[in-house]
């Protein structure tokens, strides 16, 4: 089994949580942890450190909101055979993992389907509909 937690500035990963659940119309078992604007990070560390002790015997999907923020900073420590750090995590992203977590396919893999649904989730709409005069 595959365990996640969002990280994020502000409450942006308890929101996107929200709104997937909403979509999928189902309790999901994600954790989220707001970025501390003050402080050194260390409260942080430590909720993380509790999260993967927590759920030692998965694997673990960190999912940060942007790459070189202060939450991926602080997690890049966390990565290893059972852990991974996801930056840039969308909700587009976050459907996509919800749909494959709990497949029969490898954590890495996984990961890379979410880096691909996240991607493929953003787009420019006049690529599509054109332009309006």
């Amino acid at each position: 089994m595959i365990k996640s937690l969002i990280i994020t500035h502000g409450n942006i990963g308890r929101e996107m949580i929200e709104v997937a659940e909403t979509i999928l119309e189902i309790k999901l078992d994600i954790e989220s942890i707001s970025f501390e604007w003050k402080g050194d990070g260390s409260s942080m560390i430590r909720q993380v450190e509790s999260f993967i002790e927590r759920n030692k015997a998965n694997k673990v999907i960190i999912f940060t909101d942007m790459f070189g923020g202060s939450p991926m900073n602080i997690t890049t420590q966390f990565i290893g055979p059972n852990v991974e750090v996801f930056s840039g995590i969308n909700l587009p992203g976050l459907l996509k993992f919800l749909s494959y977590q709990n497949k029969k396919i490898e954590f890495r893999e996984i990961i890379k389907v979410v880096k691909k649904g996240a991607i493929d989730g953003i787009s420019i709409i006049s690529e599509y509909l054109g332009e309006k005069k």
